[in-house]
């Protein structure tokens, strides 16, 4: 079914992680249910960043939060600009580690162990130590099995 309608209608944007320092934090973001959707992009902008090292790494669970185990990826984005750098990731997991970024990762939700039931997502941010370093996170959803953007089935708990 081909659907004309705005971006806002067609995807559907979820803040998971507030906007602020994340000094002697790690994060575990919201959990995110891909049970009504084909895809999430998580999306993560730094802003300053004192020289910290954050590990990223995509969860997967069987609940908000329950049973949780890492989500295999191969690559993820990052750019400063408009045109961002297509980058291997290490072991399933990249760093967040220089100011003003952009850092993005696909999951299909055919990506999960849905044999096992996995269908939630979020991600699992370490703390980048004793820095002031900055970031917030969204995940936009793509292909709601449905209705589409503002009307979609929420994708939290």
């Amino acid at each position: 079914m081909q659907f004309n309608g705005t971006l806002t209608q067609l995807t559907k944007i979820v803040p998971i992680a507030t906007p602020k320092s994340w000094a002697s934090t790690a994060a575990t973001t919201e959990w995110i249910n891909l049970k009504n959707y084909d895809k999430v992009r998580f999306i993560i902008y730094t802003g300053a960043w004192a020289g910290g090292t954050a590990a990223v790494t995509v969860i997967q669970a069987t609940s908000d939060g329950g049973s949780s185990k890492a989500v295999a990826f191969s690559h993820y984005y990052v750019g400063t600009t408009d045109t961002p750098t297509k980058t291997t990731a290490s072991s399933n997991t990249f760093n967040l580690s220089a100011a003003s970024s952009v850092y993005m990762i696909e999951i299909a939700a055919t990506d999960l162990d849905v044999t096992n039931a996995y269908d939630w997502v979020a991600l699992a941010i370490a703390t980048p130590g004793a820095n002031a370093d900055y970031y917030a996170a969204v995940a936009e959803l793509y292909g709601g099995r449905y209705l589409h953007g503002i009307d979609s089935p929420t994708a939290l708990s």
